[in-house]
């Protein structure tokens, strides 16, 4: 298993650089600000910390596609770490976006 060190320090140093942009900058959602409404990523991070400190009905509340999506976000951008058939993987990435998906259109709808 060889691992590209430029690609994962780029991708690494990709994410702590949004993350910093996020931490600076007065807008938080760029899609609810220039659009008004709320994106499917809206509320993850509430979501996760309160999955953290075990409040279950708030994660559900801030945004219950939260844990699915950090999975298949890790999961995708470290699949070369786990020894199994690429269709298998590109499934559980697919399913993974799918589900996140049907969240943000249930919490459209219905919310």
């Amino acid at each position: 298993m060889k691992v590209n060190i430029k690609k994962f320090l780029g991708i690494h140093i990709a994410a702590l650089a949004a993350i910093a942009v996020y931490l600076v900058l007065p807008i938080k959602c760029p899609i609810k600000y220039f659009l008004g409404f709320e994106c499917p990523t809206c509320g993850m991070t509430r979501a996760m910390l309160a999955l953290a400190r075990g409040d279950f009905p708030a994660y559900l509340e801030f945004n219950p596609a939260a844990l699915p999506f950090v999975l298949v976000v890790l999961f995708a951008l470290h699949s070369k770490l786990f020894p199994i058939d690429k269709r298998i993987k590109n499934a559980i990435i697919i399913t993974g976006t799918i589900c996140v998906v049907i969240v943000y259109i249930f919490e459209i709808i219905f919310v």
